[in-house]
């Protein structure tokens, strides 16, 4: 992956692998930006459209260049990356075998289309991987995807140790503040002037992120700048207000390696304030409401109980944090697993079919209506001594799915770590179930509707047709209108040294040959 985006240029890059059985592309390798803001498209269904999912089917590159083709085209994709970037997807696929595919990304200021040598480029890098791919799989060996993508760090120029020395003592000399971030986000330096201008101490700030560790800076508004310039590479400022009326300004300079921030205090104007600094640490973060966005915008498409699973497990155990999702449904007065993640099967049949009327967290939701989080083992095991502990899980949210306060299941997220569940992260995933709650009720109705309309189907066409000498006979049911499986005629189609088509039934008393 480094070395097609060091030979196009590109600055981030994405690779997906299609494992053998499966319809969804799971992102293998991320180059170039943090798998948090890739978190949503970790999965990728063969039945929906997204340019890499698009490329495949084409088998050709998809290139989008400006950011007006990527709302067009993929309106999702516009709504949850609203920066000004371009994108080529690239099939990998060799004769009916497909493998996966790869996404460019390059910031706005490249040429309007991709030339001659990056398509060559990427074409020869693909040709390589599936060469890598195919033989992997022909020695019984086949390169599988893990469960998270794994981030490749981009290629470091060595400094010579004197040098760096001599830029650590130049920075240390300035009486502004010098900050690095890692491609994650996350401080990797910061000099002795920026860690006195955030009122810090710079062991509190190296390896955490900004927003994490000072409370004023934990802010959507703060967070998503950085997110902005990582994706785009251009350059971003913000004026933050640090505790009790000090504005600092930050200038964001993004590249390959991760991103320089300046620090420095802001010019007093007496006509513009910058924004207050949030009351508390409890807000949610910029990406996390992209990821909700994504989600329900995702979920707004699902068609059937299927689709509504496999968008839920996807994109919420990469997105929001948990190790584990189990999605349960309602049926009958008992909860079966329709869906899980992070979990192996033969635990999920242990409490599959758990009756309502049982003491377990998952029932409880559904009786009361109220969520139930447990911050650590020790509050899971107060309430529910009894209770089924997967490996080292140690924080759990069992959340209510409900429609018009009608219960018709249970969500049930669990965490390796401890978790305080703060108030804006309860409020957070409560709507996260509601979106899934609505998606799930309409998935279920459009299920129940299809198998009726199959059922009369069924029962409306013939059993047997007449067997007619020289003639080819066949059965066809048309429907009443379009999006509708019922009601309408049913022809015989007959075929022979000329096409006749005879109405024979009609389930409406119309008959359309007389029309």
């Amino acid at each position: 992956m480094s070395d097609v985006m060091r030979d196009t240029g590109a600055s981030i890059g994405l690779l997906y692998l299609l494992p053998p059985g499966e319809r969804s592309l799971w992102l293998t390798l991320v180059s170039g930006a943090s798998p948090r803001i890739a978190a949503p498209w970790s999965r990728a269904s063969m039945d929906t459209s997204t340019p890499v999912v698009d490329a495949i089917h084409q088998r050709h590159i998809v290139w989008l260049g400006s950011q007006e083709e990527i709302a067009r085209r993929y309106p999702q994709l516009g709504i949850v990356v609203p920066y000004a970037f371009m994108l080529a997807a690239i099939p990998l696929a060799s004769g009916t075998r497909v493998w996966g595919g790869i996404a460019l990304l390059w910031p706005i200021w490249h040429p309007p289309h991709l030339s001659t040598h990056e398509r060559q480029a990427a074409t020869a890098f693909c040709q390589k991987v599936e060469h890598l791919l195919e033989q992997a799989d022909n020695q019984g060996r086949p390169l599988m995807p893990s469960q998270e993508p794994r981030l490749l760090p981009p290629p470091l120029r060595q400094a010579a140790a004197a040098r760096a020395q001599a830029a650590l003592r130049f920075t240390e000399r300035l009486p502004t503040g010098c900050c690095e971030l890692d491609i994650d986000g996350k401080i990797t330096y910061i000099n002795s002037a920026g860690a006195e201008l955030v009122n810090a101490t710079s062991a509190s700030l190296v390896d955490n992120y900004p927003w994490e560790v000072l409370p004023w800076l934990n802010s959507p508004v703060f967070e998503d700048h950085y997110r902005a310039a990582a994706i785009t590479r251009q350059t971003t400022s913000f004026t933050a207000l640090r505790p009790p009326a000090t504005p600092l300004l930050f200038q964001l300079h993004p590249s390959d390696t991760g991103i320089s921030v300046h620090i420095t205090p802001a010019p007093q104007d007496k006509t513009t304030a910058p924004p207050p600094a949030p009351p508390t640490s409890e807000l949610v973060g910029a990406m996390v409401l992209y990821h909700l966005t994504h989600l329900s915008a995702a979920l707004s498409e699902a068609a059937n109980v299927q689709d509504v699973v496999d968008i839920a497990a996807n994109q919420i155990v990469p997105a929001f944090g948990p190790q584990g999702l189990v999605l349960l449904s309602l049926e009958e007065g008992r909860l079966h697993a329709i869906g899980h993640r992070g979990y192996s099967p033969e635990f999920i049949d242990r409490f599959d079919g758990t009756p309502l009327t049982s003491h377990t967290p998952a029932a409880y939701p559904l009786t009361t209506g109220s969520p139930a989080f447990f911050p650590a083992f020790a509050d899971f095991q107060r309430t529910y001594p009894n209770a089924l502990r997967y490996q080292n899980r140690s924080a759990w949210a069992f959340l209510p799915l409900t429609v018009s306060g009608r219960p018709i299941g249970c969500l049930a997220l669990s965490y390796d770590q401890p978790r305080p569940f703060l108030p804006a992260e309860r409020a957070l995933l409560t709507s996260l179930s509601g979106l899934i709650a609505q998606a799930l009720d309409r998935a279920r109705l459009y299920d129940a509707t299809h198998a009726l309309a199959h059922t009369l189907q069924t029962g409306l066409l013939p059993h047997t047709l007449p067997r007619i000498p020289g003639l080819d006979v066949a059965a066809r049911y048309l429907p009443a209108g379009h999006g509708m499986g019922i009601g309408g005629d049913f022809y015989d189609l007959i075929a022979g040294p000329s096409v006749i088509t005879a109405a024979i039934g009609d389930v409406q008393g119309h008959n359309p040959a007389a029309a």
